[in-house]
């Protein structure tokens, strides 16, 4: 029993070793290197509250800028179409008077100037007629101060009798009466008190080329209708 009780005693210190060399050897690793230490983040410096104010303000004002020059149409066809006359007058509101009571046109403004209306701007259907007063010193003139006009206006209405009567009432003078014309337009001719030519016309039939001839042909003899409006045109007596 004695020797037995020394054995376990032996066997107990032994296994105690070895649990201590163990324990010690494990104490003992090499202890992992530290992690480097993280960099603060460097804080940047704040933008006042001008300067944020003011960067909004020049993006605004860039972004206005670009919605306004988009939006500008260059051929400005709400106002104007592709040919717009300009006819220079000694009188802009008289002249502005018989457009409105013997042709027809709408006033769309008058724009004075301590010297007097310095421009003006009518309207027929989709057209616009433009007046600029008469101007020695810039040398531009009137139809009656030159004393004639290369320029005839052909003026398309409902009605031309009707309208072509209201105009001389105005105070146009007659250049050629009413007639149907070779080219199926019944039109006639009157100068304007501003010397202007207006030939006032009502479309009646679609010709074709060999029917205008046809016409042409016949009305020659007459001496009325192509004759007449060409030399009236011309601003010329027609031939008799």
């Amino acid at each position: 029993m004695a020797k037995a009780a020394k054995k376990k005693a032996k066997s107990s210190t032994k296994s105690a070793k070895i649990v201590a060399k163990s324990r010690t050897a494990k104490s003992a690793k090499p202890a992992k290197p530290a992690k480097p230490a993280k960099k603060k983040a460097v804080a940047k410096p704040a933008r006042s509250a001008a300067q944020k104010t003011s960067g909004q303000k020049t993006s605004a004002q860039k972004t206005s800028s670009q919605k306004t020059s988009s939006k500008v149409d260059p051929l400005n066809r709400k106002q104007y179409t592709s040919v717009t006359p300009l006819l220079t007058v000694r009188d802009i509101r008289k002249a502005v008077d018989f457009y409105v009571d013997g042709l027809g046109f709408t006033l769309r403004g008058i724009m004075d100037s301590p010297q007097g209306p310095m421009h003006a701007e009518l309207r027929f259907r989709d057209t616009t007629l433009m007046l600029s007063p008469e101007s020695r010193e810039q040398r531009s003139f009137s139809a009656n101060t030159i004393g004639n006009t290369p320029v005839t206006l052909y003026l398309l209405v409902e009605d031309v009798d009707d309208v072509f009567q209201k105009a001389v009432d105005a105070g146009g003078k007659v250049a050629m009466p009413v007639m149907d014309q070779f080219w199926g337009d019944r039109s006639g001719m009157i100068a304007d008190p501003e010397g202007n030519k207006w030939m006032i016309a009502t479309h009646k039939a679609d010709y074709t080329e060999a029917q205008m001839m046809e016409a042409m042909r016949k009305m020659a003899p007459q001496g009325a209708g192509g004759g007449d409006a060409a030399a009236a045109a011309a601003g010329s007596e027609p031939e008799q």
